[in-house]
């Protein structure tokens, strides 16, 4: 089954595109596949016992499938060799003289302009559409609506048929049955505000009214190191992002500063800096379809706190020069 990733959209998906009678669509395909190759398809829970063929319930796909099906849960960097390089600071923790702790280091040098592709988090669907003498034919689909008319759409087709590709070995286009307002709503997140207060009083109302078995051991286990973190810096609240079950956590540190992330694919954390207002009325996929330039992203490397510090400490620096001029004008 090959699985090589399309470089563009090919011509054949965008014509029969061009023939759908309705903005809205999905990528997907329906492929027969005969009961000798289901081992083939394992990698996506797919069984075969007793005759029958057993299918998973809708998840993420493994991440290990190809570049996009990591890019879905970690999100991808493009580099922009085409545009010319701009001065970034970077950041790293060094051993203190004679190793009695570290410290950060900062330097600055020219780089080409990276693109990133937030996590999407789309699911595979998996269906059985009819039982053959000697196979199946089965539906797989991008649980995705996408709308031809928005502006992302063509890079939001090729992100999800490479989806597809790596997991499936099959492209296709359908017209959707959902509308991208149906889809809207199934992504859209239900924002809690909670006050400040010890690591634990947090963690305890993060875990409030959860499912048991929802979250792991070892889920709380990060939760409670990065709440730590998070409490060090002295937020002005906590967040808890929900949608249906604990998704994204994290603090408000001002109106146009807050930090989140998320549980289940918490790789990095995302300092978004547009008004907390707008924010909370937007759906997790929008979010992370922001300009590059709304919100910052620190990956959970050694020494995340202290440039998440270093982030809070020079929007605080900044807020305080702010006001006090506004104080010097009255």
């Amino acid at each position: 089954m090959a699985r090589k990733n399309i470089i563009k959209i090919p011509n054949k998906i965008k014509e029969q595109i061009g023939t759908f009678s309705q903005d809205d669509i999905i990528v997907a395909c329906v492929k027969y596949i005969p009961n000798e190759e289901i081992e083939k398809y394992k990698h996506l829970n797919t069984r075969y016992i007793n005759g029958e063929l057993v299918l998973p319930s809708s998840r993420t796909p493994n991440p290990n499938a190809g570049k996009y099906s990591r890019a879905n849960l970690e999100g991808l960097d493009r580099k922009r060799t085409d545009l010319p390089k701009i001065s970034k600071e970077f950041s790293f923790e060094a051993s203190n003289w004679r190793g009695n702790g570290t410290h950060t280091v900062s330097y600055t040098r020219d780089v080409f302009r990276k693109d990133f592709y937030p996590p999407k988090e789309v699911e595979l669907k998996i269906e059985q559409i009819e039982k053959k003498e000697h196979g199946f034919k089965i539906k797989f689909l991008i649980d995705q609506v996408i709308n031809r008319n928005t502006p992302n759409f063509e890079k939001e087709l090729f992100y999800n048929l490479n989806l597809l590709q790596e997991n499936v070995g099959m492209i296709d286009v359908f017209p959707s049955i959902a509308t991208l307002a149906d889809y809207a709503k199934t992504v859209y997140i239900g924002w809690e505000i909670l006050p400040p207060g010890t690591v634990d009083e947090i963690i305890e109302a993060l875990l409030k009214n959860q499912k048991t078995g929802s979250i792991t051991s070892d889920q709380v286990k990060v939760m409670r190191e990065r709440i730590g973190v998070m409490s060090k810096l002295k937020p002005v609240a906590y967040i808890k992002g929900t949608s249906g079950f604990l998704r994204y956590f994290g603090a408000k540190f001002g109106d146009d500063f807050v930090v989140f992330e998320n549980i289940k694919y918490g790789n990095a954390l995302y300092i978004m800096y547009n008004s907390w207002v707008d924010l909370s009325k937007k759906s997790r996929t929008e979010l992370l379809n922001e300009p590059r330039e709304d919100f910052d992203r620190i990956e959970h490397r050694d020494g995340w706190g202290n440039i998440l510090q270093k982030f809070v400490r020079e929007y605080r620096c900044k807020n305080k020069t702010t006001n006090e001029e506004t104080f010097e004008s009255l």
